[in-house]
């Protein structure tokens, strides 16, 4: 727009200019040619006609002032758009070194929180139930899933639920995740079938079920079906016990719920 606007400022100057300039030589020139007699032989029409030629002439003198400040004007206004492209100019390599760091600061963030890693380690835990009050639901996220029973008196090596129906335990990550796998390790000393029928959610969304006995399930994410939580939960709906070794959670983040990167 500023680049446009140059010519068209200095054409309107010039044009309005050159045009009162012609209109006033054509005014003197028909002085001229009237070859008029001396004004005490003039009829009232003759004074009233010379009279409008001299309001006229008067009036494009004036036009041609104003035409003149005007011109100045648009002079000053084609400096100060020189000023204003000048500097445009300048900010165009700080503008493009700014877009650069904020490209090189996204790919930096994009490659720190991609990586998959263990989220759930000495993460705080909740459960609904205890049935022994020392059995606590921390022991499923102590990194210890060696051990499945009391090696000396005062081990405690896994949580334990009552029996009742709609047990949970709950893993609160600490932020906005995104979720790959939960690797569940059972008690091996007995008791596997009681972890039969326990969902694992994400959040709200439900990634796997433990339909067998055995003494660890891994629960995979598919790729092309992100999955973000803050919280996995473990519910088991029947009337059984939870009571497991260890949960791990691997996955990536934190994200900000406005940036996630897929």
């Amino acid at each position: 727009f500023i680049v446009t606007l140059k010519p068209v400022i200095l054409i309107l100057a010039l044009s309005s200019s050159r045009a009162f300039d012609m209109k006033e030589e054509a005014l003197e020139l028909r002085e001229e040619t009237l070859q008029l007699p001396p004004p005490s032989s003039w009829s009232e029409l003759e004074k009233t006609l010379m009279e409008t030629l001299s309001l006229v002439k008067i009036q494009a003198v004036s036009s041609a002032q104003n035409i003149a400040e005007i011109k100045t004007s648009l002079e000053r206004l084609e400096d100060r758009i020189g000023m204003l492209e000048y500097k445009v100019d300048s900010q165009k390599g700080l503008i493009k070194k700014v877009q650069g760091d904020l490209t090189m600061v996204k790919s930096r963030q994009q490659q720190m929180t991609s990586e998959v890693r263990l989220i759930s380690l000495y993460k705080m835990v909740d459960q609904t139930s205890y049935a022994d009050a020392d059995r606590d639901a921390d022991l499923i996220v102590d990194g210890q899933f060696i051990f499945d029973k009391r090696a000396i008196e005062s081990m405690q090596t896994y949580p334990k639920t009552n029996n009742s129906p709609n047990n949970k335990l709950t893993i609160h990550l600490g932020g906005l995740f995104r979720i790959h796998r939960v690797k569940v390790w059972n008690v091996r000393f007995c008791c596997q079938e009681q972890f039969v029928g326990t969902r694992i959610f994400a959040d709200v969304q439900m990634i796997g079920v433990a339909i067998s006995a055995k003494p660890i399930y891994q629960f995979d994410v598919p790729e092309n079906d992100p999955t973000y939580a803050r919280e996995i939960i473990l519910h088991q709906e029947l009337a059984k016990h939870l009571h497991i070794l260890e949960v791990q959670v691997w996955g990536s983040g934190p994200y900000d719920p406005e940036d996630l990167f897929a």
